[in-house]
């Protein structure tokens, strides 16, 4: 995930490791990266050829300010990672996020892929809430006040969903209706 998302915001310019930090807390993840994840990941990907490190002018502490900036290599691997099928787990909605800001640079047809990878996600998730929903009224666990709150949840959480339905069900009609090389980069 964060391979991917390093390699798609080299993919919109230059930057230096302090800028990847922030802009990943802007495209709307609650989850910081660390210092202690992203220097070491692009470290791997400059060793293996998928970003070009550039020291330039000293800062006032006196160390120099690296900047980093894709390769062909950088940019086939970020085109691979983009096209890479959506998996079904605890990241899936981040991950799509991710993807979402950088759709730009990749065909119709891996967004198109993509949205309807994350459509069939919701749907599983549909699924599992009404499931959950129709074994805890089956079941009637107490305390009572309890189950009424979970139900509670379940209701926004299928509320929730209805509308990432529709907004992704609207978004792949408005991506099928678009030009093959809209926003391409």
């Amino acid at each position: 995930m964060y391979e991917l998302f390093a390699l798609g915001e080299l993919r919109t310019g230059d930057k230096h490791g302090y800028m990847l930090q922030e802009v990943l807390k802007r495209i709307g993840t609650v989850r910081a990266i660390s210092s202690g994840t992203l220097y070491p990941l692009l470290s791997r990907l400059t060793d293996e050829g998928s970003i070009h490190l550039r020291l330039e002018e000293e800062t006032e502490g006196g160390r120099p300010k690296k900047i980093y900036s894709l390769t062909e290599s950088g940019r086939e691997r970020f085109a691979a990672l983009m096209a890479k099928p959506l998996a079904h787990n605890a990241e899936t909605a981040l991950v799509f996020r991710i993807k979402m800001v950088y759709f730009r640079y990749v065909p119709k047809t891996v967004r198109l892929a993509c949205l309807t990878q994350y459509l069939d996600y919701l749907r599983g998730q549909r699924e599992y809430v009404s499931r959950f929903e129709r074994q805890l009224i089956a079941a009637q666990p107490e305390p009572e006040i309890q189950r009424i709150q979970l139900l509670r949840t379940l209701d926004h959480r299928k509320h929730m969903g209805a509308a990432d339905l529709d907004w992704v069900r609207a978004e792949i009609a408005r991506v099928e209706a678009s030009d093959p090389d809209e926003a391409q980069g």
